[in-house]
């Protein structure tokens, strides 16, 4: 070490993130040369200058390790509670206050868990080894995650140390029966027990064990308690907290790239959300927030590109870009005011920050979706009844949501809105149906395929007149559970090879009039979706008044002779030839269709009829037979065939007629005037 003049009493900084280390002071005490004297090894104690003081030199703390008491940036905040995936959420109250002048305000109330002081005492930090021992079977620790373990030494008095360095244990993905064992504990004199914490990184940690007898082990299956409580914190000195509003509710992910992110559902306008921010809020990806840069109907181009994927299993919210300052407390609660907007959703933050005001990364800060209330709320003191809704085909690929209404008006007064969600087969799609490989009765909850179907679960599938849930999918694709029966479909059973359709979805928000129910107008009320050339299978419905939302209906649509509501687009095409009619390919100039279309079937008729024998008719599509049409003998007007079983037209397609039979005999009429309909 003579090239870099290191001597056992020399200071050095060292830097280490993991540990919260920036530029700490450490005292070398030994300086060990390697073999050929190309390493060397550095032993060095934390070093503070105030233990050189007289009173340092006559305190009790040994040679431990000693708490770090700076102005450093604080760990971030607890909530009271922590959600379905172990992530904290603030505990929020509402209040709305009347004001002089008849109008109201809303003020929202925050609770967190704040952390506490490590204690002044002649607690050592407790030492532990670096190395875990993680065994797969004997707990209910998940797998396939990586969690960070740290202890802190509990004296008689309750007082709490500094905690100890964190230890970091890779759980291996083998299912959810692992456990962590801490090993070589070791206290300083005067520790009664001992707190341990885990968390996801070394700044989320939460107490998951209270007031452990000292051992020189610990080992954790999988411990929670019931309250969050957090490690102390020498750094916390206040939380500062923030909002903003919520500008598209949370949906679920159908486009995902690396960049970009999106639901077939959506309906925005170009580059309505240019400059907003979107954050998954749900699946995988949770957490990430980024500026959107573009936007389509159905997709949100973002930068920069996710670290973490979103995929399907994944939900998102478009928020303003910036944070409104609400609140700053030391103990909590936090108390500010939002303006009065019933129905909206804000986003609340709360970060932690030191004396002098330097926070925590708003990344690692909790962050809580809450729905205001708000004032005038008409009367209703509660969430709305489950509502009843229908549809009605109107023509021309419009379909109305009709017969909106309930079992009882109460808390219906203040409904300003509802969410409507369509689950629909596109008839235009290229894609066929899957078929199921084996047959299944009413009560069988499991659906085999031939092909990998590319199902996914939270998918809604229909097979014939029955709607089902897709629970899970089993990994090779070619099974999956289901829900039977949903939307209110009844179970039936089918045979191997029937057609499985994926159901795509859209959702509408229906506006309502305040009062509106229960008014002579909601008799009459129908609400427009324009929805060309598909069937709707099933659809649900929820309303949302000035207390939140109601519960879900859901209906299918399936018990008809098409399986579903077919919307088409209207009009039609026809092909005529007039005269005596007579054996004769394209007996007719050829149609050329505009635009894609569904067809709703297809007929012909006789002018005259035949007379001894049927007259035979096939349309072609490019020149591909599309349906055959019989006349029988005597009759005008022929088979009808079903549009649904037929495929789309295509666009810049030319329909043609063949005129395949008629009477040969020359005694009989071969009928005349033929008008061949396809209507869509």
């Amino acid at each position: 070490m003579c090239g870099f003049g290191l001597v056992p009493g020399d200071i050095i900084a060292l830097t280490y993130e993991k540990e919260g280390l920036t530029r700490q002071p450490f005292r070398i005490t030994r300086v060990a040369p390697g073999t050929n004297f190309r390493t060397v090894l550095i032993t060095a104690q934390y070093h503070d200058d105030a233990w050189y003081s007289p009173e340092g030199v006559n305190g009790s703390h040994g040679s431990r390790r000693q708490p770090r008491f700076g102005v450093g940036v604080p760990r971030p905040l607890l909530g009271k509670s922590v959600d379905e995936d172990g992530d904290p959420v603030f505990e929020i109250t509402e209040t709305v206050r009347e004001t002089s002048d008849g109008s109201a305000t809303v003020a929202l109330t925050v609770g967190f868990q704040p952390p506490g002081k490590p204690a002044s005492t002649g607690l050592g930090i407790p030492l532990l080894s670096l190395s875990p021992l993680v065994q797969t079977a004997g707990g209910e620790i998940a797998g396939g995650q990586t969690l960070y373990y740290a202890l802190s030494a509990v004296d008689t008095h309750d007082a709490e140390s500094t905690l100890s360095f964190s230890v970091k244990a890779n759980i291996p993905d083998s299912g959810n029966t692992n456990t962590v064992k801490l090993r070589n504990l070791s206290f300083s004199k005067g520790t009664s027990t001992f707190h341990v914490y885990r968390g996801p990184a070394p700044e989320q940690m939460v107490r998951i064990a209270s007031s452990e007898l000292v051992a020189t082990e610990f080992t954790d299956t999988g411990l929670s308690l019931p309250e969050v409580i957090g490690p102390p914190d020498e750094n916390y000195d206040h939380a500062n907290f923030y909002w903003r509003f919520e500008v598209q509710p949370e949906v679920f992910v159908t486009v995902f790239t690396v960049n970009t992110i999106g639901a077939d559902s959506l309906t925005m306008l170009l580059n309505e959300n240019r400059g907003m921010l979107v954050r998954v809020t749900e699946g995988k990806g949770k957490g990430q927030e980024r500026l959107v840069g573009a936007n389509s109907a159905t997709t949100l181009t973002v930068s920069p590109s996710w670290d973490v994927q979103p995929d399907s299993t994944s939900a998102f919210v478009i928020a303003e870009p910036s944070w409104r300052f609400g609140a700053l407390t030391l103990l909590g609660p936090a108390e500010f005011e939002v303006p009065n907007r019933g129905g909206a959703s804000v986003h609340i933050l709360g970060r932690s920050a030191n004396v002098h005001d330097k926070e925590c990364a708003a990344e690692l800060s909790p962050l809580t979706r809450w729905q205001i209330g708000g004032a005038g709320s008409g009367g209703d003191s509660d969430v709305p009844p489950k509502p009843i809704f229908g549809f009605a085909p109107s023509g021309r690929g419009t379909v109305e949501l009709v017969g909106v209404g309930f079992q009882s008006l109460l808390n219906t007064t203040s409904i300003a809105a509802g969410t409507l969600t369509v689950f629909y087969w596109g008839e235009l799609t290229t894609s066929a149906p899957h078929q199921t490989s084996a047959s299944m009765d009413a009560a069988t909850v499991e659906l085999q395929f031939a092909e990998v179907a590319g199902l996914e679960s939270g998918d809604v599938i229909q097979v014939e007149h029955e709607v089902m849930a897709v629970q899970a999918v089993n990994a090779d694709g070619l099974t999956c559970s289901v829900d039977r029966g949903a939307y209110d479909s009844l179970a039936a059973a089918h045979d191997a090879g029937t057609a499985v359709y994926r159901l795509l979805r859209r959702t509408y928000v229906v506006p309502f009039a305040r009062q509106f129910f229960g008014s002579p107008a909601s008799g009459s009320y129908n609400f427009p979706i324009h929805l060309p050339d598909v069937r709707i299978a099933a659809a649900e419905l929820f309303v949302t008044n000035g207390r939140g939302n109601s519960p879900t209906a859901r209906f299918s649509f399936t018990a008809t002779a098409d399986g579903g509501i077919r919307t088409l687009s209207g009009g039609q095409f026809s092909i005529q030839v007039d005269g005596t009619l007579a054996i004769q390919a394209d007996a007719a100039p050829p149609l050329s269709v505009e635009d894609a279309h569904a067809v709703r079937d297809v007929y012909a008729v006789l002018r005259a009829p035949a007379m001894g024998a049927p007259v035979e008719l096939r349309v072609k599509h490019n020149g591909a037979t599309y349906c055959d049409l019989t006349i029988p003998p005597g009759a005008t007007v022929s088979n009808v065939v079903d549009g649904f079983g037929l495929p789309p037209l295509a666009a810049k397609a030319e329909l043609s007629l063949d005129i395949v039979s008629v009477p040969q005999d020359p005694q009989a009429f071969p009928g005349s005037d033929v008008t061949v309909t396809i209507r869509l």
